[in-house]
């Protein structure tokens, strides 16, 4: 009994004459300030009536200054003043911050920093009501826990006394709200206080005291929670505040080990509804978001221990159903629905991400997947919850089977828990049809439905081979797989014959495709399963001219850039028995499935792509077929040497034509494939670089083959030219005059390098010496090409074409002199001088009648 003297003495002590003095002080405030207004008021009104008086009879009068007026920040209420008093306010609002006329539109406005301004003029108005309305809170939580720790007097009577408390503390805002005929933020704060001290009460009388059973308890919060939202249309702003944090954060403050994940998730609905229902009748971002805050708290708290998936999935499809419904559209932004609907969403995946492995709750996380199909909203703007809800799911549990430190991507289930889970994938496809086809058969036109109640099981069955079997070959997925496909075969042609289902004509089609797809991944994990795919192209193709379907061409958009990109990407992510052909039949086969899609395609919007497909294609195809001759069968072969550099600057430089090609049929990625193709060219250089410089046979020794031209120089500097001149047809990928200099050099270093070795073989270092044919072969070459420059430039008019002859025309002739006839004597030197003058007095001559019949075809 002494302590609990003690205690009231301290609290009459402490809490009484503080809050009594910032009580006092607050209203003295509020007085003195809305007397300042009064006059203030008072005086304009009589200034304009004596203008209005002056003007009437006569008297020109200056444009009137407003007077200036302190800021008084006034207390902000829910509850409609007259028009008299808004009339009046507005006038001294206006009255507040006098601007020279010809500085107002000079200054500008910084809504930051007049945000910044606002708040910084609230808190010194009102800290002292904040401050008191946060001891009023503390106080009463304090109560609850330090009599609970100490155990002064018994639980009822604990119980008792916060409950008076509380009640008290509101009946004394409700009385002083009465006795002054208005509203004000002190008595907001009272009854804040009492708010989340009785909070505070109810939550210790079911987790501390075991006095109230969580069912009543429940319906007391609920009764509170409702009661202080509805006050808060009275009290102000301030309420509101006080009674939503308060709700949300006293269970943390009170402590307590009973209450159980349950009752702790339906008080966060009782809380969420009551503040919901206050937003029926007015709405405020900071409640909206302080509802969010706090319900999503709540949750994250329950879900991250992940031993309650079963009060956590039926808690975020209650919320779902809250946020849709309440509150109306008339006061909520549809944009802020729309995002605390995603949010759920995402929670609701997350939570199936963290639950439990050792026991997850399968049939429990059903519950979302029907709400979010038929909730009212789903058939209105925010159509696109269904389809949320259905890839939220899949991607929760994708993240629950993920395991990045296996050698597999995703973890087999256990085999005990095969059978429910398998019976929660046919119930999700079960739930998740019927609640389409419900809302499908009113809204026939709708595109959305069809392809959800198609789809949908689609996902499930792929859902199941990834965790059932860990994305491993299995033939009994494969065999349902092909199953499926049949049915969605079967349901296609269903309807077709039926008018007003035919919008799901075109989805059972691409259902249908996607079955077989994935019968082929389950069945075939190597080579095979990408010629598999390439089989879709004609039937997709086929059946998109048949029922001029464009959504089977966007889906071939994307089986095409599946096969592209594993035929692309497949020498370094796979590895094949080298034993067998695999690659002709492989890329082979894929090149000759697209070709025959480009054809049937003919006049579609979809020919580009596929031309630009094949060719990609093909040159895959080509790639891969060098390899496979080069190397001896063994195509995945590790070592980088001349042959492989070379095989490098041929692939990717056709590569990089083909993504030109591309850009143009690209739309709007054309920029990304141009880049690709500039990349790629970027790439081909250096690997020619490689080749010209590293592995060069003038000072390296390789195995170059003894055939005369048809040998490894035509694949190492051969094809380097021709795909110059490839590049020079288009300009947005090289500067034509760059590729044509490449071009001009590339030759000329082929032409010396098959010059050498047709004389010397294999071995074609420059440190086993020149013979005199081998130079002469150099001389007699060079003259030839540059004869055949200069015609060619002068019939074409190509001034940069005759400067290269012209150059090399004169190297050539210093050549010849220098060095072929500098060993000569006697008859040898007349014959060389004497053919050198023939040839070029021929070459005069003939530069002279076309010259001529050039400028007479002119004339």
């Amino acid at each position: 009994m002494e302590a609990l003297l003690f205690l009231v003495i301290g609290a009459g002590v402490l809490l009484v004459p503080v809050g009594s003095l910032l009580g006092f002080l607050a209203f003295r405030q509020r007085d003195r300030h809305a007397s300042r207004v009064e006059d203030l008021a008072r005086e304009v009104a009589d200034l304009r009536a004596e203008v209005s008086r002056l003007r009437d009879t006569g008297v020109s009068l200056p444009d009137p200054v407003t007077p200036a007026t302190p800021d008084v920040p006034a207390d902000v209420g829910y509850v409609r003043e007259p028009a008299s008093s808004v009339a009046e306010t507005t006038d001294a609002e206006t009255s507040r911050e006098p601007v020279a006329e010809d500085t107002a539109i000079a200054v500008p406005v910084n809504r930051s920093d007049a945000l910044v301004s606002r708040g910084v003029a609230a808190f010194k108005a009102n800290w002292m009501v904040w401050i008191g309305a946060l001891s009023v809170s503390l106080a009463g939580i304090f109560m609850v826990s330090h009599s609970i720790s100490a155990g002064l007097i018994g639980p009822v009577h604990q119980l008792l006394m916060a409950l008076l408390t509380g009640l008290g503390l509101h009946a004394g805002a409700e009385y002083l709200r009465r006795r002054h005929m208005g509203s004000d933020q002190v008595f907001a704060a009272l009854a804040g206080g009492g708010s989340v001290t009785l909070y505070a009460a109810l939550l210790a009388g079911v987790h501390h005291y075991g006095l109230i059973g969580p069912v009543p308890a429940l319906f007391a919060l609920a009764l509170v929670s409702v009661a202080t939202m509805f006050l808060a249309l009275v009290h102000g702003p301030l309420l509101a505040i006080m009674g939503l944090s308060g709700a949300y954060l006293v269970p943390l403050l009170v402590g307590g080990e009973g209450g159980s994940a349950v009752f702790v998730l339906s008080y966060s609905v009782v809380i969420t509804v009551s503040s919901l229902l206050l937003m029926q009748y007015v709405y405020r971002p900071w409640l909206w978001f302080g509802t969010l805050a706090g319900a999503g708290l709540w949750w994250l708290l329950v879900a991250v221990s992940g031993r309650h998936g079963l009060a956590v999935s039926c808690y975020l499809p209650v919320l779902f159903l809250l946020f849709s419904v309440l509150p109306g559209d008339g006061l909520l932004p549809l944009q802020r629905r729309r995002d605390a609907l995603l949010a759920t969403l995402l929670a609701w995946g997350a939570s199936i991400a963290w639950q439990s492995t050792d026991d997850p709750a399968f049939l429990a996380w059903l519950w979302m997947l029907p709400v979010a199909v038929l909730l009212p909203q789903s058939r209105q703007r925010l159509w696109f919850l269904p389809w949320a809800a259905v890839l939220a799911t899949f991607a929760g549990w994708l993240v629950y089977s993920a395991d990045l430190s296996q050698d597999v991507l995703f973890r087999p289930l256990g085999q005990s828990f095969y059978q429910p889970f398998i019976t929660y994938l046919i119930l999700a496809s079960v739930l998740v049809v019927l609640s389409v086809l419900w809302q499908w058969r009113t809204q026939l036109e709708l595109r959305r439905w069809a392809s959800l109640a198609m789809l949908a099981p689609v996902i499930w069955l792929l859902l199941g081979w990834l965790l059932v079997q860990g994305g491993q070959a299995a033939g009994n997925w494969a065999l349902v797989a092909l199953l499926a496909a049949a049915v969605y075969g079967v349901v296609a042609w269903r309807l077709e014959h039926s008018q007003g289902y035919r919008v799901g004509l075109v989805w059972a089609i691409l259902a249908a495709h996607a079955c077989y797809s994935m019968a082929v991944a389950m069945w075939l994990q190597e080579a095979s399963m990408t010629l598999a795919l390439a089989t879709q192209f004609v039937s997709l193709v086929w059946l998109g001219r048949r029922y001029q379907a464009p959504e089977l061409f966007l889906i071939l958009k994307v089986l095409l850039a599946i096969v592209v990109a594993r035929l692309t990407f497949n020498p370094w992510l796979q590895s094949y028995d080298a034993g067998g052909h695999w690659s002709l039949w492989t890329y082979g086969g894929a090149t000759l499935f697209a070709g025959a899609a480009t054809w049937l395609a003919r006049k579609e919007a979809i020919r580009p792509w596929l031309e630009a497909v094949t060719l990609h294609l093909l040159v895959l195809f080509l790639g891969v077929e060098l390899r496979y001759w080069l190397y001896n069968g063994d195509i995945f072969a590790r070592q980088y040497g001349v042959t492989e550099a070379s095989i490098n600057t041929v692939l990717w430089g056709a590569l990089s034509i083909v993504y030109v090609f591309r850009s143009r049929v690209a739309g709007t990625l054309g920029w990304l494939y141009r880049l690709l193709a500039r990349a790629l060219t970027v790439i081909a250089v250096l690997s020619y670089l490689v080749v010209a410089v590293v592995h060069n046979p003038w000072w390296t020794d390789g195995t170059i083959g003894s055939t005369p031209v048809f040998n490894l120089l035509l694949l190492a500097y051969g094809a380097p030219v021709l795909l110059a001149l490839a590049s020079a047809r288009y300009s947005d990928l090289v500067p034509v005059r760059w590729s044509l200099c490449t071009a001009a050099v590339a030759f000329g270093v082929f032409t010396l390098l098959e010059i050498r070795h047709l004389w010397q073989g294999s071995a074609m270092t420059l440190s086993s010496g020149m013979g005199e044919g081998e130079l002469y072969t150099y001389s007699v070459i060079g003259m030839l090409y540059s004869i055949a420059a200069i015609l060619w430039s002068t019939r074409n008019q190509s001034e940069l074409l005759h400067k290269a002859g012209m150059i090399l025309l004169g190297l050539v002739i210093g050549k010849i002199f220098l060095v072929d006839m500098a060993g000569l004597q006697g008859l040898w030197r007349v014959a060389a001088f004497m053919g050198l003058g023939l040839a070029l007095l021929g070459l005069a001559w003939m530069y002279r009648r076309t010259s001529g019949s050039g400028k007479a075809s002119e004339s």
